[in-house]
């Protein structure tokens, strides 16, 4: 049978736990992330189809949707892992991670060169979740590095 561990002065003796609404957040984002490519990939055929995109600017955008689906499945694989082995080093790649994911759905909102309502919304809804994801993130990693 396993002791607890100790406490010591100033601790309560109680290790961090991961966080469940950190999880919940990860797992509807993926849910999310598929609907908003899958509608993302349908948004550029309409507009690589009907709008007049100047040079390569629409290869590029395109490209960048691409690039999303290569970025995002690890960014939140690492935060759930993180996460569920009470590790804060997952979850500091996660959040490096964000970093490219916040470029894209800004570049989305105001760089892009034709910018859709459906764009804009979707873009919004995704950017709530990698706020919320990004700052549960950093609040458990943080835990986790006192806690060790």
């Amino acid at each position: 049978r396993c002791a607890a561990r100790p406490p010591t002065p100033g601790d309560s003796g109680t290790m961090a736990a991961p966080s469940l609404a950190l999880e919940v957040f990860l797992y509807f984002g993926k849910l999310w992330d598929v609907v908003f490519w899958l509608i993302s990939f349908m948004v550029f055929c309409y507009k690589g189809y009907n709008l007049p995109y100047p040079g390569n600017a629409y290869e590029m955008e395109f490209t960048y949707l691409f690039m999303y689906l290569l970025v995002e499945p690890p960014r939140l694989f690492l935060g759930s892992q993180g996460n569920k082995s009470v590790h804060a080093g997952p979850l500091w790649a996660s959040m490096v991670l964000a970093g490219f994911v916040l470029f894209m759905h800004v570049y989305y909102i105001v760089a892009q060169t034709f910018v859709l309502r459906v764009d804009y919304w979707m873009n919004i809804i995704s950017l709530v979740f990698l706020s919320a994801q990004f700052l549960l993130s950093g609040t458990q990693a943080l835990d986790f590095m006192r806690g060790a």
